[in-house]
């Protein structure tokens, strides 16, 4: 056995030096050849230089752009301000454009790659310039990965990747600017909405805060006000109705049937009306003693920018949102409580008053802070911070199933002497919050800072939060 052991080892030794050349080959094979040169790009454009682009494709409108300042406008087919960053993109892929091969240094026939007419021009005039560097494109090759294109100064036709052709398949209205009103959220201070659901207006405070100021003083909720104000930004025309409607009646806009005013920052204001459905649904006809079926509601509406005459086509998701009416923008829950804000607590229930403080100290190993929470008045006592977390979730977590905009007498509701009443302190300066919650023949109500309105709550959970905050 021990004159066959050095054998054993050296063959063992030899295969797995084998191994590790095998393997050391097949990832060099894998690895790119440096020698292979890169692509070359087909154009030499300095995209911060072009001025002035143009777009003509076979059987459509030829389409010219010009930047002004730092501003991009179409100029044909038609005049009007263009998108930007569509602008941009396709730029971008003129600018990166790569040539995959040399097909022909002399063709026979232009004809043969589509290029005889070709199917689409590119120019592209950069600052200075007096010839805009331009692209032919023509067919797909047979396996329909590449496209043929060639540069007007020479002979030789090239082909680039197949996908770009949808980058430069564009129509006028792909590049123009589709943004209805040109509105950023933050700018706007107030607004005010006028339709079949009523009318109503809201202001945010300094601090970020939405509250209506007709036709009821009241919070409204952050969010919901915030998403509406974000559909309201992000509104884009699906068409062009009339670019300068010389009447409005056909559209729906003589009286509109909402209307929304933003009053801005800087002083000034921005109406959008939207008029009528911009379909007509199929009416349906009655058989025998059958009822008509109602008909769909619009999928599309004309609207405008009261300051313009243009009259667009926009989806129906912004009128259907306006439709759910002021109920949808109110404050419904009890307050809005982020617990790692609030320092201090109030407590006033059965005729005692309670009062709550917060403390942090630095942990060392993990280094952030670590709160605890005392009891101070009327006597002083450690608590559980997730009993004081738990309690101040429930704030949040309980909503109004029903406002009262003209309440009767405080003790209608039980509120002249409520089960429970809540001041909320809170850190950096931000100012106190209260509530209050009474029990009244069975049923539950609640009032809040800044409120004209009675709340309803659900009974249940209003005796969990009277609860939580009485065992603190």
């Amino acid at each position: 056995m021990s004159t066959k052991s050095p054998f054993l080892k050296t063959y063992a030794a030899v295969v797995v030096l084998a191994a590790l050349f095998a393997y050391i080959y097949l990832v060099d094979a894998k690895k790119p050849d440096s020698s292979e040169p890169a692509k070359q790009k087909v154009l030499a454009l300095e995209r911060d230089r072009v001025r002035e682009l143009t777009l003509a494709r076979q059987g459509a409108e030829p389409i010219r752009l010009v930047k002004q300042g730092e501003v991009w406008r179409l100029a044909a087919p038609l005049d009007a301000p263009a998108d930007g960053s569509e602008v941009d993109s396709l730029l971008t892929s003129l600018a990166n454009l790569e040539q995959s091969e040399v097909v022909t240094e002399s063709p026979a026939r232009l004809a043969d790659f589509g290029l005889d007419p070709p199917k689409t021009t590119l120019g592209a005039l950069l600052e200075g310039g007096s010839e805009p560097l331009t692209l032919l494109l023509g067919d797909k090759a047979p396996d329909g990965s590449n496209l043929y294109a060639k540069l007007p100064a020479q002979p030789r036709v090239i082909a680039v990747p197949a996908y770009i052709e949808s980058s430069f398949d564009k129509k006028p209205f792909d590049l123009r600017d589709r943004d209805v009103l040109h509105v950023k959220r933050d700018a706007v201070k107030t607004l005010e909405i006028q339709g079949p659901e009523g009318s109503y207006a809201l202001l945010r405070s300094d601090k970020g805060e939405w509250a209506f100021t007709r036709p009821v003083a009241t919070p409204a909720g952050r969010w919901s006000v915030d998403s509406l104000l974000g559909s309201i930004e992000n509104l884009r025309m699906e068409s062009v109705a009339a670019e300068e409607a010389k009447e409005l009646k056909a559209f729906g806009l003589v009286k509109p049937a909402r209307s929304v005013v933003l009053g801005l920052a800087d002083g000034g204001t921005k109406r959008l009306e939207i008029g009528k459905g911009a379909e007509t649904p199929a009416k349906s006809v009655p058989v025998g003693d059958e009822k008509p079926a109602t008909p769909p509601k619009p999928t599309k509406y004309y609207a405008r920018d009261a300051g313009s005459r243009l009259v667009a086509v926009v989806p129906a998701a912004l009128p259907d949102e306006l439709a759910k009416g002021m109920g949808e923008l109110r404050a419904k829950r009890l307050l809005d409580v982020a617990t790692y804000e609030v320092e201090g607590i109030e407590v006033q229930a059965s005729g005692a008053k309670r009062v709550y403080a917060r403390s942090s100290t630095k942990d060392d190993k993990q280094g952030f802070d670590v709160y605890k929470w005392k009891r101070s008045a009327p006597d002083a006592k450690d608590l559980e911070t997730n009993t004081v977390q738990d309690a101040l979730f429930k704030i949040s977590g309980i909503e109004a199933s029903e406002f009262v905009d003209a309440p009767g007498a405080l003790e209608t509701y039980g509120l002249d002497k409520p089960a429970l009443r809540v001041t909320l302190r809170y850190a950096e300066g931000k100012p106190s919050a209260w509530f209050e919650v009474a029990k009244k023949n069975g049923a539950a109500w609640a009032r809040r800072p800044d409120d004209v309105a009675i709340l309803k709550l659900d009974a249940a959970k209003a005796d969990e939060l009277i609860k939580a905050f009485g065992e603190l």
